[in-house]
This record gives C-alpha cells, structure tokens and sequence, in this order.
C-alpha cells in the first residue's frame, strides 16, 4: 500500500513538473525575456557632434539641427553610397561621464567616427547629453525600439528598414506624428 501511494505520489509530482516546464509562456513575458536576452550595450565609443547645413544625409534624408538623429561609424553604417539596413533605426546612447541619454534616429553614416562604436549626433541630440563646449564625450549606446525601451533586433540588418523620414513633432501631449521634424523632448532623460 506505502509503495502504490508513494509511486502515486511520485508520478503525481512528475506530471506537475513537466506540465509546469512545458507550458507556454504568455506573449508579454516571451517578448520581455526576449529583450533581455538581445540586449547589447556597445561601449568604447565616444558621442560628437556634426550640423546639418540643409544637407541629405547617406540615409537620404534631410534634417535640422534639432532633430534627434545620429550618424554611425562608416564600419557600421556600411557603403556611404547605399541606403544602409539601419537607417531609420533607434539607438539609445548615455554619456558616461554624467549618466544623461537621449534616444535618436540613425540618419547618416559617420567617416570620421573614431571606432565602430563612436556616434556623430545632431547638435539638438548632443546638448542632450553634454554641452557644446564639451564636443566629445565617452558613450555606452544600445539599439531601442522607437519609444526607447530594449529592442529586440540588434541586427544591423532587417527587412524593417525606415528612411528616416518618421519622427516626432516634439509636442507634449506624447502623442507621435509624423510632422518630419524628428525633434521629440520625451526621449531623453536626465
């Protein structure tokens, strides 16, 4: 009797166990630990600066000198001549120094970028994270979705290609509009 109530038992427990490690995991979660396990800081880098002067840049694109765009090392980017897969991408970049980030679109290819990891950033993207007179700051950065939580594709490569063109108006009723400024306070932080 012991031996049939303890295999009863056993079996019981088993079948708890493989049921619980085989049931799925709901969408919210999958994506969540999904974002956690794509998530690559890229470091070494170093934040500059660069105006617009009403030029398009390698992405195709024209902008201001306001509007929250970067430029990425040409080793990224890829050939200047093309319209690279990350354009229209997000990345989020933190100066080092003082732990300030701003969230900005990739707009343009970057030739006199230090390293791979170096970022050339709209004057308006810049001020976010430093001053002028600073010109050149030490940055982790990490590729986010528009709204600047983790992205999940850290490829630099996808079928999602944007040329830059969306963006937001920069109002402050957090509603996104496709107004072509790219100017948006909300995605940066203190």
């Amino acid at each position: 009797m012991f031996k049939v109530l303890f295999v009863s038992s056993f079996l019981a427990f088993f079948l708890i166990c493989v049921s619980v490690r085989s049931a799925p995991i709901p969408g919210h979660l999958r994506n969540t630990f999904r974002s956690i396990q794509a998530r690559e800081v890229f470091t070494g880098g170093n934040a500059t600066y660069f105006l617009q002067n009403g030029v398009a840049g390698a992405c195709g694109t024209v902008h201001s000198d306001s509007d929250f765009i970067a430029a990425m090392d040409q080793t990224r980017y890829g050939d200047s001549g093309d319209v690279s897969p990350l354009c229209g991408k997000y990345v989020k970049i933190t100066n080092i120094l003082n732990q300030k980030t701003v969230t900005v679109q990739v707009a343009d290819d970057c030739p006199t970028c230090n390293n791979e990891n170096s970022i050339d950033l709209s004057q308006g993207a810049f001020t976010q994270i430093a001053t002028i007179d600073e010109g050149e700051v030490p940055i982790t950065w990490e590729y986010v979705d528009s709204d600047g939580s983790s992205s999940t594709d850290n490829s630099s490569s996808g079928d999602d290609t944007d040329n830059g063109s969306d963006s937001d108006n920069g109002s402050d009723d957090g509603s996104n509009s496709d107004s072509g400024s790219g100017s948006n306070d909300d995605w940066s932080s203190d």
